[in-house]
């Protein structure tokens, strides 16, 4: 028996024993590892060795060794590395595992130093969730599997998103954006992708129509037969002169050969007023009787003297927004010229390619037509409600799959709008909305749910998962009606009374299990945008009148706490205090439209009774 016993403790230990046994040969990272990096190491170099260094000692405790002579236990960084990098995309990158050791490579300005932020995120579990709020567990080690060859090439050469902007150099290079508007990279860091002269609507300026304006009207649109400053006239010799020796003035004053990639906007006013002379009406009749015709053919002409001077590096960029959205016949843009799509009259509870959307069935059209004669296309996209800002806009559903439509569509670039005042107005889910789509333009094909809770966990708290379920059925309500950036809270999400009351016990669930003070004041936070809607149409504390008067009160007074000073796109937050009692639709200056709330109070007792 005691044989018997001892045999089956034997076969026991090395059941046991065999998975150690494989974990043996991972590689092993701790604060003895070295990172080895070249003896005249570049500037990418040093700056991602430091980084590592500073980020693998927030881990240990310590930091470790930065070498240049080669130990039997280090990770290698750029030059020194063995992993090979030719032949990929421009910032791509390489991490291997050889031989016990960990190999990191990079090229074009930012491939090594974004690589080094990976490495940390995938292996050691470091995440940026906001500039103020990185998570990373305090260990005495952490393993890279022995078979590690992870290889990333950038989806989009330029992304951007002025969600929770301006964000940090940490922030940028942790989680994907590139773009200079809206943040500054360092040059050691890799740089940022910069627009000269101006980011959008610059063709006035560049045109110079204010200063030709009297001198020479002929410089200025011809609209409903007055000349005017609103635009230029694209096909008038003297305006292109004008337009492409301020453009090479601007190139010569600012031009970086050593970036990645440098952008000159020539695209048009933000208003309606093209020009309608015989010249450009007939250009456009020529070419598909389009407006983006004559802006297309002057744009080229404009790149054309950009390269010819030698600016590699640049690219020359123009809207199709408005009415230059659709594509022209018979002419095609320059190789060094950027067309950028803008989605701004689309819906945004569903997908930008859902077939039953009428709202979206034209852009995506454009964006396929485009797509098949521009090398690169860029889109403005949108996300948020500038009517709206301090309401919910229920757009979760829609962020990846509208971005994984671009990258399918051959798209080079996106911009993504979204709350840009949010240090003005802050009281819905915008450093959510950051995250979520930072992590779409680096990898539109990543785990969007794995990526959405792990931040829900850290900034709401211990009752994070309510937060996701009462944005899971918001999401779901959102997509009965269409949802555009100005529309109206009561009609871009219609839900019935018991579920709005569902939804009001997931805040309340989530606020009871916060678990930190830091969670409960984001809850709360977010929560006013919910209170927001629910006081537009009337539910919960909300209903009517006259019964809603001290919760219109406290929301009224919980937005002023919050620091909001402004309720919308381009308006303080002025309340109208004879509107209090009204749907919140009104309550920053608007008028009181007696149709609109008649509609409301019926669509309300619809819904209480089916």
């Amino acid at each position: 028996m005691k044989r018997t016993i001892c045999i089956l403790l034997t076969v026991l230990m090395l059941v046991l024993a065999v998975p150690l046994s494989f974990g043996a040969s991972d590689v092993v990272i701790d604060a003895e590892r070295a990172i080895l990096i070249p003896a005249a190491p570049t500037d990418y170099e040093r700056f991602a060795a430091e980084k590592l260094c500073e980020m693998l000692g927030d881990v240990f405790g310590c930091a470790p060794e930065i070498t240049t002579e080669a130990n039997d236990h280090y990770i290698a960084l750029g030059a020194v590395s063995s992993a090979d990098v030719g032949g990929m995309k421009a910032n791509g990158y390489r991490i291997r595992a050889i031989d016990g050791n960990i190999h990191i490579n990079g090229n074009g300005t930012r491939g090594l130093q974004i690589a080094v932020y990976r490495f940390m995120e995938t292996f050691a579990g470091r995440k940026i969730y906001t500039s103020a709020l990185t998570r990373v567990e305090q260990r005495s080690q952490f393993f890279v599997p022995k078979d590690t060859d992870l290889i990333y090439e950038p989806f989009f050469e330029c992304t951007d998103t002025d969600w929770n902007s301006p964000l940090d150099t940490e922030y940028s290079l942790a989680n994907g954006l590139t773009c200079g508007e809206r943040r500054t990279i360092p040059k050691a860091a890799g740089g940022t992708v910069d627009y000269l002269g101006g980011f959008c609507h610059t063709v006035g300026a560049l045109c110079e129509l204010q200063q030709h304006k009297d001198s020479d009207p002929t410089f200025l649109a011809l609209h409903d037969g007055v000349r005017t400053t609103d635009q230029p006239c694209l096909t008038n010799p003297k305006v292109l002169e004008t337009a492409t020796r301020n453009v090479l003035k601007l190139l010569e004053k600012e031009h970086d050969p050593g970036a990645s990639l440098q952008i000159v906007s020539v695209t048009q006013n933000d208003n309606f007023s093209y020009c309608e002379c015989d010249d450009c009406r007939a250009f456009e009749m020529a070419h598909g009787s389009v407006q983006s015709a004559t802006m297309l053919n002057f744009v080229n002409q404009i790149a054309d003297a950009v390269s010819k001077k030698g600016y590699d590096n640049v690219a020359v960029d123009t809207f199709a927004y408005q009415y230059t959205r659709s594509v022209p016949t018979g002419i095609v843009p320059r190789n060094n010229v950027i067309v950028r799509l803008c989605s701004i009259e689309c819906c945004f509870t569903h997908t930008l390619d859902c077939k039953t959307c009428s709202k979206n069935r034209a852009f995506i059209k454009d964006l396929q037509d485009w797509s098949k004669i521009c090398d690169r296309l860029y889109v403005w996209d949108y996300a948020t409600n500038y009517s709206h800002t301090l309401c919910y806009f229920p757009n979760f559903g829609v962020i990846q799959r509208n971005i994984q439509v671009f990258y399918e569509n051959n798209v080079k670039g996106v911009y993504t709008e979204g709350n840009y005042y949010m240090d003005r107005c802050n009281t819905e889910f915008g450093e959510l909305r950051a995250y979520l789509i930072s992590k779409c333009l680096q990898n539109p094909y990543c785990d969007y749910d794995e990526e959405m809770n792990g931040f829900l966990r850290a900034y709401y708290g211990d009752g994070w998962r309510a937060v996701r379920r009462f944005i899971d059925t918001t999401s779901a309500f959102g997509k009965i009606n269409h949802m555009c950036i100005g529309t109206g809270p009561s009609w871009y999400l219609i839900m019935d009374p018991a579920t709005a009351a569902v939804c009001d016990g997931y805040w309340a669930y989530a606020k009871r299990h916060a678990g930190s003070e830091e969670a409960l004041a984001h809850l709360a936070r977010s929560e006013i945008s919910w209170r927001y809607w629910k006081a537009d149409v009337g539910y919960g504390e909300f209903a009517g009148m006259w019964l809603g008067k001290a919760a219109r009160q406290q929301l009224h007074d919980d937005i002023l706490a919050s620091g909001a000073t402004q309720a919308r796109e381009g308006y303080g937050i002025t309340f109208i205090d004879d509107y209090m009692y009204h749907p919140t639709r009104y309550w920053f200056g608007a008028s009181l439209n007696a149709f609109d709330d008649f509609v409301l109070t019926v669509r309300r007792w619809l819904l209480h009774l089916f």
